[in-house]
């Protein structure tokens, strides 16, 4: 008997939560109804606000979290989506009662900045949520270090030309200077012939014969006996 009693308690339950979410998403579309009386459309994409967001952000905190970041914004979201669904059915609840205009007008107001106020914190969340994933952060983190690398080595780069900046410019300045002497035909005579900065001391001067007496060789030029 217990064991008939408990599967009967399981369906009761089943049947009493699917009760409890259509009566929050019937006064969630009828109060969507007054923020937009004449788009239908946009009151059952007003729902994925209110409660498919908390049922969405209940499961994904269940069973589509990694990290302890993707955690606590599943419980926000879940937090904004119940709180929200909760805001709509209190409205809905409180405009159908006897209330002055002005009172209708200030409600109405609190709707309109409440349903602003969920679709921001849900787009928040969604966008925060998919960063926090594991394989996202750990590329964001990574690239955050290889910035902070390379910022460093541009930094250290940096300083070392602002120190060696005169050492630099004056190898430019001869390569520019040597360009421009190859334009205008000016090569270099280092070390050629005529190179007139070496000394004459250095060039070796061939050695004078001393001079022949004369009558020692025969003319040339007599006739032979």
């Amino acid at each position: 008997m217990k064991k008939v009693l408990a599967s009967i308690t399981k369906y009761i339950f089943g049947a009493f939560g699917i009760a409890i979410l259509g009566l929050l998403m019937s006064l969630t579309f009828q109060a969507l109804g007054r923020i937009f009386p004449s788009h239908f459309e946009n009151q059952i994409w007003g729902l994925v606000l209110f409660d498919i967001a908390a049922i969405c952000w209940a499961l994904t905190f269940v069973f589509g979290s990694e990290t302890v970041a993707q955690y606590a914004l599943s419980g926000i979201g879940f937090a904004v989506g119940f709180l929200g669904t909760l805001l709509m059915v209190a409205s809905e609840v409180m405009l159908g009662q006897n209330l002055t205009p002005v009172q209708s007008e200030q409600i109405g107001q609190w709707m309109v900045y409440g349903f602003i106020g969920a679709t921001a914190l849900h787009a928040i969340l969604l966008y925060a949520h998919h960063a926090a994933g594991a394989e996202i952060k750990q590329k964001i983190d990574v690239g955050i270090a290889k910035g902070e690398v390379t910022s460093e080595a541009i930094k250290q780069a940096t300083a070392m030309l602002d120190v060696e900046k005169a050492q630099l410019a004056r190898t430019i300045s001869d390569d520019i200077i040597s360009q421009a002497k190859r334009d205008l035909g000016l090569y270099p005579i280092d070390g050629t012939p005529f190179d007139r900065r070496r000394n004459n001391l250095d060039i070796e001067q061939p050695a004078t014969e001393p001079a022949k007496e004369a009558g020692s060789q025969p003319s040339p030029f007599l006739k032979a006996e």
